[in-house]
């Protein structure tokens, strides 16, 4: 498999993938994932059930005021499992 190459875009994003091995969700795709609402997956976020990185770089266009915002699937994972909600198999891997 080629190796990704970092030429552009935003260095603080790179290093959060390469972090996770590319293995993080949009708050839509965990609140997916589990079932629940985006605003569910904030607050899970804000009582650190979940870790919710976010960018250093403000949006004012944006729901969380940054302008991004991304999750371990690792933590989805392991929050479904403690509330004994179903995770998707594949994700995983």
């Amino acid at each position: 498999m080629a190796e990704a190459q970092h030429d552009g875009g935003d260095p603080e994003l790179h290093a959060l993938f390469d972090e996770f091995g590319a293995r993080l969700v949009s708050p839509g795709g965990a609140a997916n994932l589990l079932g629940v609402s985006r605003k569910t997956v904030y607050t899970l976020g804000q009582r650190g059930e979940l870790r919710v990185f976010r960018s250093s770089r403000k949006d004012k266009t944006s729901d969380s005021g940054t302008a991004w915002a991304y999750i371990p699937v690792i933590d989805v994972a392991a929050y479904a499992e403690k509330v004994g909600r179903p995770f998707p198999r594949g994700w995983m891997k």
